[in-house]
């Protein structure tokens, strides 16, 4: 069997593991259709899968996989065979290319150990084994199953011996306990938690699924599999570039985001977008898109197209599907019917969590959460009662966030404050209009000053505008033109600072405001979109500069991306200014590739920035790609 054979049957697998056992068939008729081998040997894996009395709360248990060839028995380990110092006990879980075994040594904790099988020990295999190792060795996180041991059989086959994890996949813990949404929010916080630690160690997973996170008996959660995580430090970036090839592209389609579907540059932000899909399963027990058939095609096209619908409309509009348990337990009687059930959870879903899990679940990655670190912040802030990032942060949306968190202290002072104003409220209005005209002409003129002194320059008046740019946005923090000047005077300040990380503050500080300004404009601005990406390129250099290349390569494809988005707005009209963008930004994120170790794609964008300075006719800049472009 070939690969690229077996990577298809293993897609299909997981996709059928997704659904309930009695959808399988008919799922498996749409996808294998004119294909009765393959819908032979994917039904024999199910078979197997079900034997195997769901080794998927074993731990790190799957090689890439629950699988096993039906009838191939060749290349397997005999139990009692001793792998180091670890005899082999009892399998549970094999995979097309290896096995998993409960293990032990003396004095010492039991193990699952991984084992490529004999006869598989390809180049391409050995490699992914090889850097799930280092992947292993560089993450010690109480949620992450942790490598304990590694090293190679008698007969020179590498082996793993990882933490032996007695758990459950999280959404069946979930639903066996009938876990209130907030404790569920609560375990997927969690798993942001490890998976943000190997975001920090150069490390995107990017295979997140209910299967590969567990949750022990004690509620511990446990994130397995980095088989196929990708890595971005650059010592080992080679032993990664070879399992991106698009025919051979690693995923599970479910949870896959759109840049995984068209093989493009995988970041943080695909994480950020499968730990949406997960938190979707998670609240409404269904995956984000409704599509009518199951075959991998459409689902593609779904991941690609289709806008995911309201977690919130789900559960009120498909009765074919069952909701999560917990959300007939809520506060409610257990006589009460499933119809009211699905109101309760509509309206607790309905709003935030809403917002929270479609700003995840954003097709461009720069509209998605910053990083998990902010997606599960914002989870803290819903759960706590404060606004969250999610949704416009306008004074009344704060104002009813404070109502809901002070009640009772609320409404003594509505009683009292309502006697006090039936006595004023005459005098009060037409002083109230007086305020209003004399404060709006205030506004007026000090933006006239902020301006003027943005535009005159220095540190002291760009300062002086900052500091008054504050007081403004402060005063009216619902106005789009209080951003666009604070985020105009933040910028000016990170360009007058003297130290590099004061610097990074005040750019941090612009970018948050220029990309607010973005999300709730109207109509698009092409000049907010221009400082957008400015500065998210001055971002990517400091980051660069100080070794960060997964921060640096973020920050620079988004500058990218925003520039190639403003030159195809522009047409055959573009400005030179635009054009020169789109070069260095493509020359700032080919740098950054081939100090990452990925050359083929360093030195198209290389080649591609180099085309548009010699058309330009900027002969400096031409030469000096084209001198960086000889190092290769």
């Amino acid at each position: 069997m070939t690969p690229e054979r077996w990577a298809q049957i293993r897609q299909i697998f997981d996709g059928a593991l997704e659904r309930p056992p009695k959808d399988r068939a008919a799922y498996l008729r749409v996808v294998c259709a004119r294909d009765d081998p393959m819908r032979r040997e994917v039904e024999s894996l199910l078979a197997s899968h079900d034997d195997a009395s769901g080794f998927l709360a074993r731990p790190a248990a799957d090689l890439g996989s629950t699988l096993h060839y039906s009838g191939e028995e060749s290349g397997e380990y005999p139990a009692g065979f001793r792998a180091g110092p670890y005899q082999l006990e009892k399998r549970i879980g094999r995979g097309g290319m290896g096995s998993v075994w409960l293990a032990s040594r003396p004095d010492s904790p039991k193990v699952a150990i991984k084992l490529v099988k004999r006869g598989m020990d390809t180049s391409e295999i050995l490699r992914r084994f090889r850097m799930e190792r280092q992947v292993l060795a560089s993450l010690d996180h109480p949620n992450i199953a942790r490598l304990i041991d590694g090293g190679s059989t008698p007969e020179g086959m590498p082996y793993l011996a990882m933490e032996y994890v007695e758990g459950t996949p999280i959404d069946q813990f979930c639903e066996s306990r009938a876990s209130a949404i907030t404790d569920r929010l609560k375990l997927f916080r969690d798993v942001c938690a490890a998976v943000q630690y190997a975001h920090q160690n150069l490390v995107v997973h990017r295979d997140i699924k209910t299967g590969n996170i567990l949750v022990t008996q004690a509620g511990v959660v446990k994130l397995l599999d980095f088989g196929i995580a990708k890595l971005l430090r650059t010592d080992l970036a080679t032993l990664e570039m070879a399992q991106t090839r698009p025919e051979l592209r690693p995923m599970t389609l479910d949870y896959a985001s759109p840049e995984q579907v068209r093989g493009e540059a995988i970041t943080t932000s695909t994480d950020v977008y499968s730990l949406g899909v997960l938190l979707y399963r998670l609240l409404t027990g269904k995956m984000p898109y409704g599509v009518t058939t199951r075959s991998p095609e459409s689902i593609r096209q779904a991941i690609l197209e289709t806008e995911p619908r309201r977690p919130s409309a789900v559960i009120l509009t498909d009765d074919t599907h069952a909701i999560p348990q917990a959300t007939q337990k809520i506060e409610v009687a257990t006589a009460e019917t499933r119809a009211i059930a699905r109101k309760r959870l509509k309206k607790k879903l309905s709003g935030d969590l809403d917002m929270i899990i479609l700003k995840a679940l954003r097709k461009e990655p720069q509209r998605r959460y910053l990083s998990v670190e902010q997606f599960s912040e914002d989870i803290r802030r819903y759960l706590e009662g404060r606004p969250v990032i999610a949704r416009t942060d306008t004074p009344g949306y704060r104002l009813a966030k404070f109502v809901r968190r002070n009640a009772v202290g609320v409404a003594a002072a509505i009683a009292l404050v309502s006697i006090l104003m039936a006595s004023t409220i005459f005098f009060a209005y037409r002083e109230r209009e007086d305020q209003r005209r004399f404060e709006e002409a205030t506004v007026s003129l000090e933006r006239q000053l902020l301006h003027a002194d943005l535009e005159i320059g220095g540190s002291k008046r760009v300062r002086d505008a900052y500091n008054l740019a504050n007081t403004i946005s402060r005063a009216h923090p619902e106005q789009s033109d209080s951003r666009r000047d604070l985020a105009q005077a933040a910028l000016k300040m990170g360009d007058i600072a003297t130290d590099r990380s004061a610097a990074m503050k005040y750019y941090i500080e612009a970018l948050t405001q220029f990309d607010l300004l973005t999300q709730h404009a109207d109509h698009r601005d092409s000049a907010v979109e221009k400082a957008l990406g400015s500065v998210a390129a001055k971002i990517g250099g400091i980051e660069l500069e100080h070794g960060n290349l997964l921060a640096a390569l973020s920050n620079f494809s988004r500058a990218l991306q925003i520039a190639e988005g403003l030159a195809a707005l522009e047409g055959a009209n573009a400005s030179e200014e635009t054009h020169l963008t789109v070069a260095g930004a493509n020359a700032d994120v080919g740098e950054v590739l081939l100090r990452n170790g990925a050359r083929a794609e360093g030195v198209a964008k290389l080649k591609k920035a180099f085309g548009i300075y010699r058309e330009l006719g900027q002969d400096d800049r031409a030469n000096a790609v084209e001198q960086e472009l000889r190092k290769q």
